[in-house]
């Protein structure tokens, strides 16, 4: 799709938008805001990467080290994992850059701050409580009336089948809300572990790793989906599957507007 053309009105042809699957983050885009999910996933207009989305990221490769490593009985010392982290966030630098710093003195901070949150996670009860069934277990389901299927990356899965699933935050969560706002994330994973085992995972847990001054590991836990959750996120899918496939791209103007790096290109956006 050209990056200039008008969007389709109601009577244009059908869409030759056809994913070959459906994922919990590309869903949850889309619902956020269709258009942004338009500017950024099938227009990929590639923006900087925000200083938060380049250390979420850095710490989640570097946890994905660390969990590996005690998996496969390998050196998960502090000191193999400070060299790990020092990979990771230099090629994402390279990988994804740039990364919208102020100045190098904000960078090195940031780079600091980042590293002793995973020292926080690598001394916290979290490793000492249980050791993990997979690290990054990519695992698909079927959804009824979804003709694609539904595929899913679960950082951490634990040997009793709780699914985890990383976050780094600048403040301490709150449990509602986390829920909440994951509930799409949690309730899919819940449903792929179904698919793969025939069992359901006990808990849908969140690890926040929180950036204070004083790093904090914060386990939020959730109670797996009854029916009327799972049949909810199920019709969330073939929503977004509709609108995506029937390139059904507006804007949805609310509070995330003011720090959406799209800005321009909605205001200028039209439809014919």
């Amino acid at each position: 799709m050209a990056l200039g053309r008008d969007l389709p009105s109601e009577a244009s042809p059908p869409s030759s938008i056809r994913p070959d699957y459906l994922s919990p983050s590309s869903v949850k885009s889309y619902l956020s805001c269709s258009l942004r999910f338009f500017f950024e996933r099938v227009a990929q207009i590639r923006k900087p990467t925000t200083v938060a989305l380049h250390v979420g990221k850095a710490i989640h490769a570097t946890l994905q080290s660390f969990n590996l490593a005690r998996w496969r009985g390998e050196d998960y010392s502090e000191d193999a994992m400070e060299t790990a982290f020092s990979s990771h966030f230099l090629k994402l630098e390279k990988a994804e850059g740039p990364v919208d710093y102020a100045d190098e003195e904000t960078r090195q901070k940031v780079r600091s701050c980042a590293w002793n949150t995973v020292k926080a996670y690598m001394n916290s009860d979290e490793v000492a409580s249980q050791m993990p069934l997979g690290v990054e277990v990519g695992l698909s389901a079927t959804f009824s009336g979804l003709p694609v299927p539904v595929r899913g990356v679960i950082d951490l899965v634990q040997h009793d089948l709780t699914a985890v699933d990383y976050k780094s935050a600048a403040a301490k969560p709150d449990a509602g809300h986390a829920a909440f706002d994951h509930e799409l994330q949690l309730v899919t994973y819940q449903m792929m572990i179904e698919e793969a085992t025939g069992d359901t995972p006990p808990s849908l847990d969140l690890v926040y790793l929180v950036k204070t001054k004083t790093p904090q590991v914060i386990r939020v836990k959730i109670h797996p989906a009854n029916e009327q959750r799972k049949r909810r996120i199920a019709d969330l899918y073939r929503i977004a599957y509709e609108g995506i496939t029937t390139e059904h791209f507006h804007p949805q103007p609310g509070m995330q507007c003011s720090w959406c790096q799209y800005m321009k290109e909605c205001s200028g956006w039209c439809r014919q």
